[in-house]
Order: structure tokens, then C-alpha cells, then sequence
């Protein structure tokens, strides 16, 4: 982010309480406010740094994902009064690359911005209370950003792994695990899931491992500017 840019938020009963919390912050990074008076509705033709959205809004998980499409390098920032694990957990998936109760709103989005995370883009893969006393394969997720994951943990680490064997697109953690072997249920093909390096054929390619970390009780996926 840089130079002077737009904050933008979903139109709100609260807009004087976001016009006055945000405006300290808005004010340091040289950013300045308007409004979304609908989901993908922008006043102005502003192509917008930041997106503020009420989420308690019915409205507000569609204007997330609205917003995502139509600003992939903004940063996108939603807000709850009230704590929802589900509506949270939608709005992450939905694009949003802050989600926090409202009083946290202003502190939360000036750490993002002083970190200069609007290109760390993260997707809630599980609950991190998930992981606790599982190995081999945890979970399939098979909508995701990136495609079809399946997570593992091996010897106490956890990875995030494509779950499509490149050689004929077969789901690969529906084979046989061993050790860190993942063996391919159609025509054999193995694969390390630690590195994703092939180590038998059929399958000529590796397959991808993306980064996953845990934070605030969740496996995140963290994506790549070219993957979002």
C-alpha cells in the first residue's frame, strides 16, 4: 500500500462510530473514508487499499466475497459485535483477511497496516483443536483457493498438501498412507507428503505443499499474491 488511498466500508447504522475509531488510523497511513452504500456498490469509482465491512450486516458475508473479487489486492477487513464462530470462520473464507469483534477493529487493522499484510492473504483450513493426538491424514478440504488440500501430520508436523495426483487426477489421500508415503489409489503413483516429491511413478511431477500455519485457534492456509 501506498501513497493516499480509500477506506472503504459497507454503509452501517454505525458509520460516525467507524468514521471516529478509524480515523486515527486512517489518518497516520494517509488514507481516507468513503462508503459502500451496497455489496460491490462503490461511490466514486475508487479502487480502494482497504475494505471495512460490517458483518453482523445480512448482507455482509456477500459483500466480503464482492469485494474480494472486485479488489484482490485490497485489504479486506470485517468486524462482528457480537463473537460468531461460524459467521467468522464464513467471512475468512469468504476474503476477508481480518476478521474481529468490533471494539478490536481499530488496533487490529492498524497492526495489519504498520505490517504491511495486505499481501498475506490466509484461508481457515480447520480448527487447530483438530490436530490434537491425529496422524497421517487429518482432514480433506476439497474447495479451497488453491484446490483440493489434504492435511497431515508426520512425526509432530503438520502439512497442507494438493490432493490430486498429477498423473491422471485421482484424489491422492484416498490411498494408502505409510510412514510419509502417500501411494495414489488408482494407478500407484507415491509421493513424499512431507515435500511432495514424486518417489514413484506413473506420475511424472511433483505435487504442490503449501504453508500452513496455526493462529488464533485455527490451520490457516497462507496464499501467495499470485494465488488469491
Amino acid at each position: 500500500m501506498t501513497g493516499a488511498a480509500e477506506l472503504v466500508g459497507v454503509a452501517t447504522a454505525d458509520e460516525l462510530w467507524v468514521a471516529r475509531s478509524l480515523d486515527p488510523v486512517l489518518g497516520r497511513a494517509g488514507h481516507r473514508i468513503g462508503w459502500l452504500t451496497r455489496a460491490g456498490a462503490l461511490a466514486r469509482g475508487v479502487t480502494p487499499d482497504v475494505v471495512v465491512i460490517d458483518l453482523d450486516r445480512a448482507d455482509g458475508l456477500e459483500a466480503a466475497s464482492t469485494a474480494r473479487a472486485d479488489w484482490p489486492r485490497a485489504l479486506v477487513a470485517g468486524y462482528l459485535g457480537v463473537p460468531d464462530p461460524e459467521r467468522w470462520v464464513a467471512a475468512q473464507r469468504g476474503g476477508c483477511d481480518l476478521v474481529t469483534n468490533k471494539g478490536a477493529l481499530p488496533r487490529a487493522l492498524q497492526r495489519l497496516l504498520d505490517a504491511g499484510a495486505g499481501g498475506r492473504r490466509t484461508y481457515p483450513l480447520l480448527d487447530a483443536a483438530d490436530l490434537a493426538g491425529r496422524l497421517g491424514l487429518v482432514a480433506r478440504v476439497p474447495e479451497t483457493p488453491v484446490g483440493p488440500l489434504a492435511v497431515y501430520q508426520v512425526n509432530g508436523q503438520v502439512y497442507a498438501l494438493e490432493d490430486r495426483c498429477p498423473h491422471a487426477g485421482a484424489t491422492l489421500s484416498e490411498g494408502t498412507l505409510e510412514s510419509a508415503t502417500i501411494t495414489c489409489p488408482r494407478h500407484g503413483s507415491q509421493f513424499d507428503v512431507c515435500t511432495g516429491q514424486r518417489v514413484r511413478g506413473p506420475a511424472d511431477d511433483d505435487i504442490s505443499v503449501y504453508t500452513a500455519v496455526v493462529e488464533s485457534g485455527q490451520l490457516l492456509l497462507v496464499l501467495s499474491a499470485q494465488q488469491t
